[in-house]
């Protein structure tokens, strides 16, 4: 069995709350280049992306807007990983973590080691991943919005060799997540504590945890997660040998990657409905 996640790292927004005075028109002409990368991104037209974004990046480099810098470096490291540039992904998160002279906030130098250990993670440096993790726990200081989700990186970490320290990690997280209203990362958490205890042999309180993430995740609409907490489900309860039903997960599962054209997980799911049909 494979021990997936989906990290969903979201473009991130410069500003701030309440009504702002009138922008420098340096800045206006930023942020209208960042909701056009915006845009591109999500409609995966990638190179238009990094194109709006690195304009967004001079323009805010022009006024010293230690903001919108922040938020333009933050957004190239997406759209590298995209573009299968992992070096420039990681370069780019460097610059927000040293900083040059300009004085990038706590919040900002979290955000940027967090992506530094999970882009390394899911490139299989774990030792990377925690050093990078330990920094951004620095950085965070212990009262941080992103303390939840360094929790999921670290129960990520702890699979699938360490189960019981992954659980911990997980449901630290898991109230974490639940206390800061973040739907996105409680599921992650509910999913991987489901990975735990899947990986202790009790199949019950998996599909429990995996149902949890389900319900949770059905509000995000990302059919990456509905398809792993559907497998999840499946593979909980063709363990507690109920076939039939299992392959309903399975069915679902397979539905679900098909819409959104993800041929490996389409495979996956085809490959556990085989094993259990005749």
């Amino acid at each position: 069995m494979r021990w997936n996640f989906v990290a969903i790292f979201f473009l991130m927004l410069a500003g701030c709350a309440g009504a702002p005075p009138p922008l420098p028109a340096a800045q206006q002409s930023a942020a209208q280049a960042d909701a056009r990368g915006r845009d591109a991104f999500q409609r995966s037209d990638y190179h238009e992306a990094f194109a709006e974004y690195q304009r967004s990046l001079s323009l805010n480099r022009s006024t010293e807007n230690l903001d919108g810098i922040a938020t333009s470096l933050l957004n190239l490291s997406l759209v590298y990983r995209r573009l299968g540039d992992n070096a420039k992904a990681m370069d780019v998160l460097g610059q927000v973590l040293a900083g040059d002279g300009l004085s990038f906030s706590d919040a900002q130098r979290t955000e940027a080691a967090y992506r530094k250990a999970s882009f390394s993670l899911e490139d299989g440096n774990v030792a990377e991943a925690r050093r990078w993790t330990d920094k951004a726990f620095g950085h965070c200081g212990g009262r941080c919005s992103a303390e939840g989700r360094l929790y999921n990186l670290m129960a990520r970490m702890s699979l699938p060799e360490r189960p019981a320290e992954a659980q911990e990690h997980a449901r630290r997280a898991l109230a974490l997540n639940r206390n800061a209203s973040d739907k996105n990362e409680e599921a992650n958490s509910q999913r991987l504590i489901a990975d735990a205890v899947f990986q202790t042999n009790d199949f019950k309180s998996a599909q429990q945890f995996y149902d949890a993430a389900l319900q949770l995740d059905k509000d995000s609409g990302v059919p990456a997660k509905l398809a792993l907490d559907l497998m999840g489900l499946g593979r909980s309860i063709a363990r507690q040998g109920r076939r039939d039903e299992a392959v309903e997960y399975f069915q679902r599962a397979y539905s679900v990657s098909e819409g959104a054209g993800d041929a490996k997980a389409m495979e996956d799911a085809a490959a556990e409905m085989k094993r259990l049909t005749p």
